[in-house]
């Protein structure tokens, strides 16, 4: 009886053992954290390499040439200016020397050709790339045929005519038109009449 008794304490006490062992804390386990990806490196493009700014002529004064050569075709013209230019914007020079140009006519005509204009054009073109301290001059010449007044006239329809021509590129306040007729024919020495029927164009 004694021995049922003592079974009778001691089993509770035991069970309640065995509860807390089965129930006590257990530490929970913290899932593995996850590895975030790393983010793709993107390369910043190259920068591009600046541009050089537009080389400003309008810094540079065109002098005078006092050449008595005159150009009369549109190749020499713009071979001469596009070395002029060249040469400045290479640190060569530091002014534009402008050559001496002529705008052929034909007998007793004030038109120009197309090819005329196109120098005109491309002559007045480059002089505005500059600061235009400069001026120009225009004069008008013919050949010997004719009377001292028609060719005044004449002379005088030619030098306005490219006058107004130079001046659709810069103004015509830049512009200085003269007229000689045939007064001074024999102070050229032209290799043929039609030489002399021209209008002679300066930077001065």
């Amino acid at each position: 009886m004694n021995l049922v008794k003592t079974i009778g304490r001691i089993l509770p006490v035991a069970l309640s053992l065995a509860v807390l062992v089965a129930c006590g804390d257990k530490k929970t386990e913290k899932p593995a954290p996850v590895k975030q990806a790393e983010p793709a490196k993107v390369e910043a493009p190259a920068p591009e390499p600046e541009k050089p700014a537009p080389f400003d002529f309008s810094k540079f004064a065109a002098i005078k040439n006092n050449s008595q050569v005159f150009l009369t075709t549109r190749a020499e013209v713009e071979a001469y200016l596009n070395d002029a230019f060249a040469k400045v914007e290479n640190g060569q020079a530091t002014s534009i020397e402008f050559p001496n140009v002529s705008s052929l006519f034909e007998l007793a005509s004030a038109d120009l050709s197309s090819e005329g204009a196109a120098i005109i054009g491309m002559l007045a073109t480059k002089f505005g790339q500059t600061n235009m301290e400069a001026s120009i001059l225009v004069e008008g010449y013919t050949c010997d045929l004719g009377s001292v007044a028609y060719n005044d006239e004449l002379s005088q329809r030619r030098a306005e005519t490219v006058k107004a021509e130079i001046a659709k590129y810069i103004p015509a306040s830049k512009v200085t038109a003269k007229w000689y007729g045939k007064r001074l024919f024999k102070k050229f020495k032209y290799g043929t009449r039609e030489e002399y029927r021209r209008v002679n164009i300066r930077i001065q």
